[in-house]
């Protein structure tokens, strides 16, 4: 399977700010960032960037002793292992599904213009910062992206 590195960081921008205890520290460089530096740099010059493949960005999470980098070879690992379990018996439940069902419709070519559903993202980005770990923690982190089921908006 091929995945563009515009689109894993488009999956950690998403996510990101749903994730409100993940922290990047504001030094998250994403892809159409360094894609802009460097059509910049073409026109103008200056001070060359790199490479817009080489998005990352640092998180500290909590239950992690030091702060990690995640890029695209991360993210698309880890897509790789919340996309390609059996959905009905995933540790990552509907992310699972959601995943398949955004990865392989037809429409889906590219994968920049439709994003996946907020818990697909989720799921995506807490399994690079956690590894196998990770689906424990998506029960409390769909929590918060699960409408109230009352709709009284207290759950």
């Amino acid at each position: 399977m091929f995945v563009h590195a515009a689109v894993t960081s488009k999956l950690v921008e998403q996510a990101l700010p749903l994730m409100p205890y993940l922290d990047d520290g504001n030094e998250f460089t994403t892809y159409d960032s360094l894609a802009a530096w460097k059509e910049r740099f073409e026109k103008k010059g200056g001070h060359e960037p790199a490479s817009p493949d080489t998005w990352s960005a640092p998180i500290g999470a909590p239950l992690l002793t030091h702060i990690i980098y995640i890029g695209h070879e991360q993210v698309y690992e880890a897509l790789n292992s919340v996309a390609f379990q059996d959905p009905e018996t995933s540790p990552w439940g509907r992310a699972t599904r959601e995943l398949q069902e955004w990865l392989l419709l037809p429409e889906a070519v590219s994968g920049v213009e439709r994003k996946p559903s907020d818990a697909a993202a989720v799921a995506v980005l807490l399994a690079a910062v956690y590894g196998d770990k990770a689906p424990f923690l998506l029960a409390a982190a769909n929590r918060y992206l699960d409408p109230p089921s009352d709709g009284t908006g207290r759950g």
